[in-house]
């Protein structure tokens, strides 16, 4: 109950959808509101946090980060000018967190393990909502999504979870990242280097191809996603239409990254010939032949998770 427009926490949540954990925590990092208190100590809010949060929540699910929306400050968020302004291109390395926020992530981690164990895709979607929420996307994808995504492997390896479980949270997980690239991706122009992203043949796994997708277009590349299971034909005409600078691939497993080693060969001189750098990412490129390196293929080591100075250097090409 509120009253004269004043809100307690447990309103606000009810009415924003963001929990009193995540509420909170912004308040201390972020300092994006600052709300009143009881004698009790409880949080008042006016109907302007309302709005603000109202406001904030529809951002976060546009695929905007919490850091960047504190920046702008309440009246931009009031005004609805944040909706305009473009995500930032290149963005700052993120500060480490302190205990406090790690230890946030790694209740987040564990919420979204078990929601994948339990196939509870209400508390999977929360604990992806709060991880994205709470700090900048590369840093929720790598302390929280990514080391989640590993466990459910292997809790799946040893029998504790479900082929149904994995695929939930895969799912999930690849809709963020989509998301994600929709909003960073910057509109193509004459001056915009292009990139085309995507899986080798017969590789299922995408979320590899999908992360580099999202770092190219943090990097001011328009990308151009093009999917599992590419065949090398195909993505050669797509070239041909897209004229891309980059043409990044994914591979899983290594086996299959021998069986169309020919063929990628093939195609590395073709667009190096162009002018097209191609790189090749994923655990599968462990021990891979130097032959493919010397086709011209850049390797991305597949335990790096930051690649700024590699895609800094290719947007200058």
């Amino acid at each position: 109950m509120h009253e004269r427009g004043i809100y307690k926490m447990r309103t606000i949540s009810e009415r924003t959808g963001l929990s009193p954990s995540l509420l909170r925590a912004w308040e201390r990092r972020h300092g994006l509101l600052q709300p009143e208190r009881t004698e009790g100590g409880h949080r008042l809010y006016t109907e302007t946090d309302l709005r603000v949060l109202q406001r904030v929540r529809d951002l976060l699910e546009s695929g905007r980060s919490i850091g960047e929306l504190a920046s702008l400050g309440r009246q931009a968020l009031l005004n609805g000018a944040s909706s305009a302004a473009p995500a930032p291109r290149v963005q700052p390395t993120s500060p480490p967190v302190g205990p406090e926020v790690e230890e946030t992530l790694q209740h987040y981690r564990g919420v979204i393990v078990q929601a994948a164990v339990g196939l509870d895709e209400l508390a999977l979607q929360r604990g992806l909502d709060e991880s994205f929420a709470l700090v900048r996307p590369c840093v929720a994808l790598h302390q929280v999504v990514f080391p989640a995504l590993r466990e459910v492997g292997e809790l799946w390896a040893r029998g504790e979870c479900s082929v149904a479980g994995e695929h939930l949270v895969s799912a999930k997980v690849v809709g963020r990242l989509i998301k994600l690239i929709e909003v960073a991706n910057p509109e193509p122009g004459p001056q915009t280097p292009r990139a085309i992203c995507a899986c080798l043949p017969d590789e299922q796994h995408v979320i590899g191809a999908l992360v580099t997708a999202y770092q190219l277009a943090r990097h001011g590349f328009h990308v151009h996603y093009l999917g599992a299971s590419m065949p090398l034909q195909d993505l050669e005409r797509s070239c041909q239409v897209v004229a891309p600078r980059v043409v990044a691939l994914s591979v899983v497993r290594p086996a299959l990254l021998a069986t169309h080693q020919p063929g990628l060969i093939a195609f590395a001189e073709r667009a190096g010939r162009e002018g097209v750098q191609v790189l090749l990412g994923g655990p599968g490129v462990r021990g891979a032949d130097p032959k493919i390196a010397e086709a011209g293929v850049l390797l991305l080591d597949p335990v790096r998770t930051d690649l700024r100075d590699t895609l800094r250097s290719l947007s200058r090409i």
